[in-house]
């Protein structure tokens, strides 16, 4: 029992003194320097400013350590969100950075406890906000419980409310939750299966809705139900909400939280829907006929097709009727509608995602846009994101880019994949601000010139966000294109003076790891992690032999990438 005591007591000293050196660091960023022999108990006595700036700086910085340990929650992390709120007086509190550094199994107990927490001393906040940032599935370990939503009552000036992660709730609780929350505009959470249970056809549940959330905008939403039930539920809130602007999930892979705080507005007529997101799913809808007229201020259009569904058959060319569209993200959606909407709405779109995905089981799915890169941004002059899983006819000139134009996302999933359109002509937008390389396959000349004209600041010079995401394993990696994918991540990091986010994700078994997680991973031997998502299944499948270790394992991309997280 005695040495128990001891280790703990250790334990508890150790984590102090890394505490304090945190501290430290987060003052010296601001421009204090804290004495050689600061120690925790003393910065309660630091000027308020100076907390202020270090406590919140602490609660919006997600952890990228391999491990986490409860010793850290309770020795810095609950204090300092204690501080926060009471020396913040915050309007909005984000618990996704906070809970990061909470080991997996003890997150929902740290969750409830800081709700609760919250709930006592800042019951006024308008936003409560658990983000599910990672590109995995959100892991969900238990279902709200009385406590929680006890607390979560308190809120009755919240506007938003986003559990992402966790922690499901039961649709009864959410109802009664939602009564006790007079203001909510914005809610994402996870519903259980329990939404099975629900006569969505029926007036019953559409009055006790009407009810629960009269002024909700976003509704977000996923179950562990059946597919039907959630069907059922988009539809009833679609038929019976008419104040809600998106239902279920937005129709564009483009749009966050940040466009319902700067959402366009139409004006509405009084009683017709206000819904702004619409997604057409060939499994779901019976006909596109009645569509416009139900939902006239459509702005985001998705359609999910598949190539054995006949688009006639379902009236697809139905929703041109639409007026008011910005935005169209179409999936295996044939060519020539593609076309028509390209066509029709072109002078006003904004937003593009293009998808065709060649492995929908044993059907032929044609790869090709039909359009040249040119020819498309030529069609839609006030283009500013566009995403493309497809190829382009070639052009035979140079590319011209909207003014405006400042996101692409790419995905190439062969060497011949739109092989005549480089990268350095796709490169040189000039306002390009955000980039995504999905699965590329590069050409390493072309990736070589494209770092002298970063150095040379003839490219990219307004460049925020940088992300890659490579499929690889241990048989398949390529060490001399990923050594060139490094040289362009530092390039970028050195060059670009404006850049603020840069991530290395590797796509494996169906999720994705962090580069510098699993190379730290690699460097120092551990081959277990309950904390990071498939790092273990890695290992468990991977034979990693010495020399991959030495060609993979970069310490210099490794700071980049932990200086440059979002």
């Amino acid at each position: 029992m005695a040495l128990s005591t001891h280790l703990q007591m250790a334990k508890i000293m150790q984590q102090r003194v890394l505490a304090a050196y945190r501290i430290r660091s987060i003052a010296a960023f601001f421009g204090a320097q804290l004495p050689a022999d600061f120690e925790l108990e003393h910065w309660v006595n630091l000027p308020i400013e100076l907390m202020k700036n270090i406590v919140t700086k602490l609660i919006a910085t997600k952890c990228a350590k391999l491990w986490r340990e409860e010793m850290e929650m309770k020795v810095l992390m609950v204090p300092a969100l204690r501080i926060y709120l009471a020396t913040t007086r915050p309007r909005k509190v984000n618990l996704t950075a906070f809970l990061s550094f909470c080991p997996k199994r003890l997150k929902y107990q740290y969750l409830k406890m800081s709700v609760e927490k919250i709930s006592e001393v800042a019951a006024d906040i308008e936003e409560l906000s658990l983000v599910h940032t990672d590109r995995n599935d959100p892991d969900f370990s238990h279902t709200a419980d009385g406590e929680l939503l006890q607390a979560l009552r308190r809120f009755k000036r919240l506007k938003v409310l986003r559990i992402e992660e966790i922690c499901r709730i039961n649709m009864i609780d959410l109802n009664e939750l939602c009564q006790n929350l007079p203001d909510l505009e914005y809610l994402h959470v996870h519903i259980t299966d329990d939404v099975d249970q629900f006569d969505f056809e029926g007036l019953y549940i559409a009055e006790i809705l009407k009810s629960a959330i009269p002024k909700l905008q976003v509704f977000l939403f996923d179950t562990t139900g059946q597919e039907s039930a959630m069907n059922a539920l988009t539809k009833c809130c679609a038929e019976n909400l008419p104040n809600l602007r998106v239902i279920q999930d937005f129709s564009s892979r483009f749009s966050s939280f940040e466009d319902y705080e700067s959402s366009n507005e139409i004006t509405c007529t009084s009683g017709s829907s206000n819904l702004r997101h619409l997604t057409v799913k060939f499994d779901f809808v019976e006909s596109c006929d009645h569509l416009p007229s139900a939902f006239p201020l459509i702005t985001h259009l998705k359609i999910l097709w598949r190539p054995n569904v006949n688009a006639e058959e379902y009236n697809l060319t139905a929703l041109l009727q639409l007026t008011h569209l910005e935005n169209l993200e179409f999936s295996n959606v044939p060519k020539d509608i593609f076309h028509l909407f390209v066509e029709k709405f072109g002078l006003n779109l904004l937003e593009i995602s293009i998808n065709y995905d060649n492995d929908v089981g044993d059907e032929w799915v044609e790869l090709s846009t039909g359009y040249s890169l040119s020819h498309l941004l030529a069609s839609c002059p006030k283009l500013e994101r566009l995403e493309f899983r497809a190829n382009f006819k070639e052009d035979l000139e140079p590319i011209t880019f909207p003014s405006n134009f400042k996101e692409i996302k790419m995905m190439f999933m062969s060497l011949y994949d739109n092989e005549h359109l480089r990268l350095t002509d796709i490169l040189r937008a000039p306002n390009l601000e955000k980039i995504t390389f999905y699965d590329c396959y590069f050409d390493i000349e072309d990736l070589r010139s494209a770092i002298t004209f970063i150095r040379e600041k003839k490219m990219l010079s307004k460049l925020k966000e940088l992300h890659f995401a490579l499929f690889t394993t241990v048989n398949t990696f390529n060490s001399d294109c990923f050594k060139e994918i490094a040289a362009f991540i530092k390039c970028v990091a050195a060059s670009l003076p404006d850049i603020q986010v840069i991530s290395l994700d590797i796509f494996y078994l169906n999720g994705f790891i962090g580069y510098a997680p699993l190379a730290r991973s690699m460097d120092i031997g551990r081959v277990t992690n309950d904390e990071i998502f498939f790092i273990t299944e890695f290992f468990q499948t991977q034979i990693v032999s010495s020399g991959f270790v030495e060609s993979f394992v970069d310490e210099e991309l490794i700071a980049i990438l932990e200086d440059y997280r979002c």
